[in-house]
Order: structure tokens, then C-alpha cells, then sequence
């Protein structure tokens, strides 16, 4: 029951902070960068950003973590708000 529990909280988690990322990046950039898609493959010798004919590209990884950067933000931000 615990590996089934740990790995639906591993999936969701990923699925949200990875679309969270995937939404910010570009908006938060203007366009000028763009998350890797989630079964996208990293280029041999690049390991967190790159460049294609489209952009910059950000590496899954990243795009996770600013996912999470975000979701730290809203944390805090409401601990803050509720607490005055």
C-alpha cells in the first residue's frame, strides 16, 4: 500500500510542478524560453538549457524546479497573508 500511495504522490507531484513550469516559463520569459517536453530527450553534453531552431530550451529538471520555486512562493505567501 505504501509504494502504491508513494508513487501516485511522485506522479502527481511531477505532473504538477512540472505543468506549473511548463505554463511560467514562457510567461515569465516573454517567449524567449521554453520547457523540454516531458518525454523530451536532453542533448548529449547539455544538462540544464539549450538552444534549438526554436529558443532557448529548458531541461526537464529545471522546469520542475522552477515549478516548485513557484508553489514555495504561494506557500509562503498565504502563511504570510493568514498570519497578520
Amino acid at each position: 500500500m505504501d509504494f502504491i500511495l508513494e508513487f501516485f504522490f511522485e506522479i502527481l507531484f511531477q505532473v504538477i510542478l512540472y505543468g506549473t513550469g511548463r505554463v511560467l516559463v514562457p510567461v515569465l520569459t516573454l517567449g524567449m524560453m521554453r520547457g523540454e517536453g516531458f518525454k523530451g530527450e536532453t542533448p548529449a553534453g547539455k544538462s540544464y538549457y539549450w538552444r534549438d531552431s526554436k529558443g532557448l530550451v529548458l531541461s526537464t529538471n529545471v522546469t520542475i524546479f522552477i515549478g516548485l520555486l513557484f508553489w514555495i512562493g504561494v506557500a509562503v505567501a498565504a502563511v504570510i497573508y493568514f498570519n497578520r
